[in-house]
């Protein structure tokens, strides 16, 4: 079972009336503990951060919005049990849940089937019913803000919902919500109302049964875009629950339904008149899986509380701040918590951490001084903080597949690319690895300014990668050191293509540049309509590249003009691949498409009905690629005809690996899949520690492939 973080140096060991026992998350507001009331009572406490306590215009909203929260008294709400908004610090307790989040329990054990979404929904209508009447609106339900527990769902974090006559206080041009949950009018800087929570409801519905959102992902502008202009992906939805989703996800906030209307709409659904106190009364509700895991935290033993840092966070979203504070993976002190008063519990004594598998190399990723990026700061420490601690957790998998494990502090999206038997990829903590392919060991370590989503290209001894700081850098493969930095206008998750000494690359500012390999000036910039993310091919003297305006272009190489530009029905994230005069490319719409890559004029597509980010990759004849459907497809490269598809546990971002009559793919459902190439059969999955969004690289026997808990896994692929 996975522990708590300990309290640290700089961490109150007591907050009003209630003794600190761990912590519990942070996010932009401040920290979150485990609290312990004098009656014995296990609470969340939030300690508003300091900066933000002393401006006068936050203290007078958080004042009024707490006031206002406490006034919420519903069933599925956690709500405010405690405050003193006006102390030094500021803070707020909330009522503790032991459980998961729904963002998590759907990340570790699927989408759910239809009747656990509407009796969730019937909880969360519920809830949402509770607020409203108490003056508040939410304006940030998503899976995180929701958690589990046996008898139905839990809606928290009432820290930046906002009453309803507290709206003046909401500085202009602000926007406070989460891409792809939060309503139109919201992404668009109106104030909302109700009926924006009801929209978010009807997401956060989508996401349970599909495990995405109904808008995507990727980065908040494109989102956020989708949300105003474009229609929901609803199309895999069973008949029933996409009419619920499809009226709250309404782009005008008087076509929504009621809160009282959406709670007949469900009960309909369900052809049940029983209440949702009814229909959550026993664990029935849950799917069998997440009731077991609920279960198992919520009476495993109580143990210490450990120092290992918290795992990385899981999903579409996980850059955003304020995790659910009761969401936690339940540790030693949340199982005391449910089996005797918190006071009689093991404090805040500190243990050792789930550590690696004792018989398989963890390597740590180099300079310990290496800036996280990856989230707000917290408190400042009132003395010197503990030693960098590894950040082992969760614990690796016990597989005999594994050869090494390679351990960065953040998720690790950039897929890898293995050239002169060292692995070269980069992290969300800002640098690129180096490491020894046969024993994981670090050769060097990179650092640019922020997270690096780019994908590393080796050739000549030098790597070429972008980083989300806005550069194209050109790093020494034996030293590590910087040979040159060229600057974009926004930051670069596109991988770099090299031809003819020219790095082609996109931008989230929509260019496409051409750069000397040599010198790093930049040669000639062409313009799309959005954000590339898409990473360039190179073929036939022409650059071809996928653009968020929903577009594939082509663009002549030498001189950086328009070929032809073939339109999709949605942003392109997904990269093309050449072979055969024909350039394949997904877009965001669940299209395949085979393009002729002298004229531009389509050849086939094929339809997923899904989202689809996943690259094609080409080989033997047939196109593979992944959906957000969970499935893995092959389709004939001639026709378009699909020969087969094979179903994983989640979504599927990652771009297929073919080699040795084996497609290698990974799934957000954490996994790295071996399926038979001819048949679509899974020959084997092993299980990492987080989601897979890397895409793998397969060479002399082992298949490389990153994760969300911050590891590059090599894996024997026999």
């Amino acid at each position: 079972m996975t522990a708590f973080d300990a309290l640290e140096g700089g961490d109150p060991r007591r907050v009003g009336p209630y003794r600190l026992l761990a912590r519990l998350g942070a996010g932009g507001m401040g920290r979150v503990y485990l609290g312990c009331s004098p009656g014995g009572r296990a609470v969340a406490v939030k300690v508003v951060r300091t900066e933000l306590a002393g401006n006068a215009d936050f203290r007078r909203r958080f004042v009024r919005e707490v006031t206002a929260a406490r006034r919420v008294n519903g069933f599925f709400t956690a709500g405010v049990v405690d405050a003193d908004p006006e102390g030094e610090p500021a803070w707020l307790a909330t009522a503790y849940v032991p459980g998961m989040s729904l963002a998590e329990a759907v990340d570790a054990h699927g989408p759910w089937r239809v009747p656990a979404v509407l009796a969730l929904g019937a909880g969360l209508a519920e809830a949402l019913g509770a607020i409203h009447q108490a003056g508040v609106v939410h304006r940030d339900l998503k899976p995180a803000n929701v958690l589990l527990a046996v008898d139905g769902p839990r809606v928290i974090d009432f820290g930046i919902s906002a009453a309803g006559e507290a709206g003046a206080l909401t500085r202009p041009g602000t926007v406070v919500g989460t891409p792809g949950f939060m309503c139109p009018e919201q992404v668009r800087g109106v104030s909302t109302g109700p009926a924006g929570d009801v929209f978010s409801l009807g997401a956060v519905l989508v996401f349970t049964a599909t495990g995405v959102s109904p808008f995507g992902t990727g980065m908040a502008h494109a989102v956020n875009y989708r949300v105003v202009y474009e229609e929901p992906v609803l199309d895999w939805l069973e008949p029933g629950l996409r009419a619920v989703v499809a009226r709250c996800l309404a782009k005008e906030p008087a076509r929504r339904p009621t809160v009282p209307a959406l709670v007949a709409d469900l009960a309909a659904a369900t052809g049940s008149e029983r209440s949702a106190a009814q229909v959550l009364a026993h664990t029935g509700w849950l799917p069998p899986a997440v009731a077991s895991a609920l279960h198992a935290r919520t009476h495993a033993a109580p143990a210490r509380v450990s120092p290992a840092r918290p795992d990385p966070p899981i999903g579409p979203f996980s850059g955003l701040p304020e995790g659910p504070y009761g969401a936690m993976p339940a540790g030693p002190v949340a199982a005391s918590a449910l089996n005797r008063p918190c006071g009689t519990g093991s404090g805040s004594g500190s243990g050792s951490g789930e550590g690696a598998h004792p018989t398989l190399p963890v390597h740590d990723h180099g300079p310990a001084d290496t800036a996280h990026l990856s989230g707000p700061p917290g408190p400042a420490a009132a003395s010197p903080p503990p030693a960098p601690v590894p950040p082992p957790a969760p614990r690796l998998p016990a597989d005999e597949r594994l050869l090494w494990a390679f351990a960065t502090r953040d998720g690790v999206h950039s897929s890898p690319t293995v050239a002169d038997a060292v692995v070269y990829f980069g992290s969300l903590d800002g640098n690129l690895y180096a490491v020894d392919a046969a024993t994981g060991k670090s050769r060097w370590a990179f650092a640019t300014g922020r997270g690096v989503d780019s994908s590393p290209t080796v050739a000549g001894g030098v790597a070429y990668v972008g980083s989300l700081d806005g550069m194209l850098y050109a790093v020494d493969t034996a030293t590590g050191q910087q040979r040159w930095a060229f600057s974009a206008r926004a930051g670069i998750s596109s991988s770099p293509a090299l031809a003819d000494g020219v790095v082609y690359v996109g931008s989230l500012d929509g260019g496409l540049y051409a750069v000397d390999a040599r010198t790093g000036t930049v040669r000639w910039t062409f313009a799309t309509g959005a954000g590339v993310e898409s990473s360039p091919a190179v073929a036939g003297g022409a650059v071809y590249v996928g653009s968020l305006d929903g577009n594939l272009y082509a663009v002549d190489a030498a001189t950086g003009r328009v070929r032809w530009r073939f339109p999709t029905r949605d942003g392109v994230y997904s990269s093309p691949t050449v072979a055969e005069g024909v350039v394949h490319i997904a877009s965001l719409d669940g299209g395949v498409y085979a393009v002729d890559a002298e004229t531009g004029l389509g050849r086939w597509d094929f339809d997923t009905r899904a989202v689809v980010s996943s690259s094609p990759t080409v080989a033997d004849g047939v196109v593979y690629v992944g959906g957000w459907d969970r499935h893995l497809y092959a389709v004939d490269a001639a026709t378009g005809v699909a020969r087969w598809r094979c179903l994983t546990g989640g979504a599927v971002y990652s771009s297929p690996a073919v080699a040795g009559g084996a497609v290698y793919v990974g799934s957000l459902d954490k996994h790295l899949y071996a399926v038979d190439a001819a048949t679509g059969r899974r020959r084997w999955a092993f299980r990492t520690g987080g989601a897979v969004e890397s895409s793998p690289f397969v060479a002399g026997g082992a298949g490389y492939v990153g994760s969300r808990d911050g590891r590059m896994y090599a894996v024997e692929i026999r």
